[in-house]
């Protein structure tokens, strides 16, 4: 499956509200809601995370889009993915009010330089 298809899968479920495992004990870290309604803790957003990270540097054009996601739970599992696969952790607050969107952009812009810098 190629890392585009993969990246969307991931996300197409995250959005149904539907999970790759069942949530385990123990949860840890802040909740949140996907666009379901679903609450989710942060291991568990990690988790999904994990899928996409031995994916490489492939998933890193398909995973950019989800930094700009209205929903913090979906920018989270793209943020994760995208720090654990680059080593990059640029200023990006979570779920706070300093999260604006430009916070984000140039986020976005770090992994596509950093992309870019590997091809």
């Amino acid at each position: 499956m190629s890392a585009m298809n993969a990246v969307a899968r991931v996300f197409e479920r995250l959005k149904a509200g539907e999970l790759s495992q069942t949530e385990t004990s123990p949860k840890s870290g802040w909740e949140v809601s996907l666009p379901s309604g679903r609450v989710v803790t942060r291991s568990t957003l990690q988790a999904e995370a994990e899928a996409l990270i031995p994916l490489g540097p492939d998933a890193v054009p398909y995973l950019l889009p989800h930094v700009m996601d209205d929903n913090p739970a979906l920018r989270y599992v793209a943020t994760y993915a995208l720090e654990q696969i680059t080593g990059e952790k640029p200023y990006l607050p979570y779920f706070d009010q300093a999260d604006h969107g430009e916070h984000r952009a140039r986020a976005v812009e770090v992994w596509r330089r950093w992309y870019e810098a590997k091809r």
